[in-house]
């Protein structure tokens, strides 16, 4: 089974974007049954032993009759594993690793951006804690395939609702909107003269907001009348505005947000599908150095609506490729919900889910989930651009901007 990649997937394959997930869990993980979980897993999923080839010169996906194991590997260090050098052409394209820390063990599945996105990337951890407890339950264990095996090239699929003028005019008009009002960016001080420096490295940084402070801000968003989602990113938005030149006044900020297509194909494409299947919906706002959160989410939630409603959405991923070359965003924002615990026998907790796509681009991730009622941020950047103490005193203005908004005396301005 194989096919060539859709443009947006080689794309991001040739940026060698990863996607990490991290599970940290408290207890006596049975490092046997991990290992037998996997090979069930990759009963359910062909898809993690695949390979990467090229033919015609072209990109493709490769799933072999008899793929490539999946093998668990071992370390002790989060930061070393996230930067750990991948072979995804030979395969496999899954890599997990168990990390024995002396008070936790953390498991940590690496895949490339061009085959998963956060829908499907929980899916597969909910089916791998799933199997890791029905084999020491020594339940039937969930092994059907998950079907298709290999998604579609959405490129292709959404393209084909527009005419060829419609995208080419469509990527023409972001071009003139950034030249016209260039957007406000993070200035990347690790790079040398314009190109990425020395430190090849990844780091994430978690912020964190407890569960009754996270009830408190889904409340104010309520009495906003805005989604928890929009309040978050104002709010991140926002904090970044501080960082940015002019320090006074009113900058654009381009923000790019995750607007899942799955649902929005017909047939849906099933969230366990693994498939990149979320397009990052470029927002341009002018934001003020007073403008409080409340003021820029009410129009992100509005330009996002209007950009899934109008087509913008569906054309920014049929045209990935050309919008890649395109200015870089200020901020790149991916809201993954709610995240579900797993079940697991008692005296085993998974304490915390964390997601982290890493990449080398002049570029900050800001991954938003919730897991046991808090609300936790990742933040994830490059160390050939953006040198640690930017992110850190980024991280520390998210979560004041935050804790101020969560506080019980706070209260919405109406316009």
């Amino acid at each position: 089974m194989e096919r060539f990649l859709a443009p947006h997937e080689a794309a991001v394959l040739a940026g060698d974007v990863r996607v990490v997930l991290c599970s940290e869990v408290d207890g006596d993980l049975n490092e046997q049954t991990v290992v037998a979980a996997l090979t069930h897993l990759q009963t359910c999923y062909p898809l993690l032993a695949g390979t990467f080839s090229t033919k015609d010169g072209r990109p493709q996906i490769v799933v072999n009759d008899r793929p490539a194991h999946v093998a668990l590997d071992h370390g002790t260090s989060y930061e070393e594993e996230i930067n750990a050098a991948l072979t995804w052409t030979p395969g496999p394209l899954l890599r997990i690793t168990l990390l024995r820390e002396p008070t936790r063990t953390r498991v940590v599945m690496t895949l490339p951006r061009a085959f998963v996105d956060g829908m499907s990337y929980l899916a597969l951890h909910r089916r791998f804690w799933a199997i890791y407890a029905a084999l020491l339950a020594n339940e039937p264990v969930p092994v059907e395939v998950v079907e298709p095996v290999l998604g579609p090239a959405l490129d292709d699929l959404l393209a084909a609702r527009f005419s060829q003028q419609q995208l080419h005019d469509f990527v023409a008009q972001r071009a003139q909107s950034d030249a016209d009002a260039v957007p406000a960016v993070l200035p990347p001080l690790a790079s040398v003269n314009g190109m990425p420096g020395a430190d090849q490295t990844f780091r994430t940084i978690a912020v964190e907001v407890d569960a009754d402070r996270s009830a408190n801000l889904a409340q104010y968003a309520h009495d906003a009348s805005l989604s928890r989602n929009a309040l978050v990113s104002a709010a991140l938005l926002t904090s970044l505005r501080t960082f940015l030149e002019p320090a006074t006044g009113t900058v654009r900020m381009l923000c790019t947000t995750a607007v899942d297509m799955r649902r929005r194909l017909q047939p849906p494409i099933p969230p366990e599908v693994l498939q990149s299947a979320a397009t990052t919906t470029s927002i341009r706002l002018e934001v003020d150095s007073a403008a409080t959160p409340v003021d820029v989410a009410r129009e992100l939630a509005s330009q996002l609506h209007a950009a899934v409603d109008s087509g913008a959405a569906a054309m920014e991923l049929a045209t990935f490729e050309y919008m890649i070359d395109q200015h870089p965003p200020t901020l790149v924002i991916t809201d993954v919900g709610a995240i579900a615990e797993p079940v697991l026998p008692d005296g085993l907790d998974v304490t915390g889910v964390r997601l982290a796509p890493l990449g080398h681009l002049p570029m900050i991730f800001a991954v938003v989930s919730r897991y046991r009622q808090r609300l936790d941020i990742n933040l994830a950047y490059s160390r050939a651009w953006f040198i640690d103490s930017q992110i850190n005193d980024l991280a520390t203005r998210v979560s004041t901007t935050l804790n101020d908004l969560a506080e019980p005396t706070a209260s919405v301005t109406s316009e």
